[in-house]
């Protein structure tokens, strides 16, 4: 089996699993995987240093949403109905769907292996769901930061410069960071009322 196969399917499993699960430690836990992923494929792209950046800066982003919600407790996360997890399976095949349909047009405009753009794409589609499917901070700067891995992954097998990395990095980061103060406020916000 093809590696960029093997990419595809742990992306694929990864982002869904991250839109289907409640429970914000393990959508950290997923994207963080996705974030290993991400650094085993463009390591092949661009060099390892670069890599490495885009791994670090994604699990520092992690842990610190990681450590804003530490002590949430677990009832505290939405619940999802059984309705709800199917809509969002239905969305997610929907966005792989729309992901393999991009294959015969995609080669004349982007230089890039169809497998990672199609991984790219299922990684934004997937991100771009669960910003729609919650109003909580932390879900929606977790779906923005799954946003951004799937253009990341396919930026870097277009652009290959330390200052893109860089400032993605930048951007990254300073995501995390907002979601971090907007998760505390949220809780506090609640605690107060």
């Amino acid at each position: 089996m093809n590696l960029a196969w093997l990419h595809l399917i742990l992306f694929s499993l990864t982002a869904l699993f991250a839109l289907l699960e409640v429970d914000y430690r393990f959508r950290l836990l997923a994207i963080a995987v996705q974030y290993a992923i991400l650094f085993w494929v463009v390591s092949t792209s661009l060099s390892v240093g670069l890599a490495l950046v885009k791994v670090v800066v994604g699990w520092a982003a992690i842990i610190l949403l990681g450590a804003a919600i530490w002590n949430m407790a677990v009832g505290e996360a939405p619940q999802a109905s059984w309705s709800q997890q199917v809509f969002r399976l239905l969305s997610g095949g929907m966005v792989m769907g729309l992901a393999f349909s991009f294959q015969p047009s995609s080669a004349a405009w982007l230089p890039i292996e169809p497998l990672y753009l199609r991984a790219g794409i299922i990684l934004a589609g997937c991100g771009i769901l669960m910003n729609g499917f919650s109003r909580h901070p932390v879900t929606i700067i977790l779906g923005l930061l799954e946003v951004f891995s799937g253009f990341e992954l396919i930026y870097a097998f277009l652009v290959n410069s330390v200052l893109m990395t860089g400032l993605l990095a930048l951007v990254t980061l300073g995501l995390a960071a907002v979601g971090a103060y907007l998760a505390l406020s949220y809780r506090f916000g609640e605690s107060q009322q």
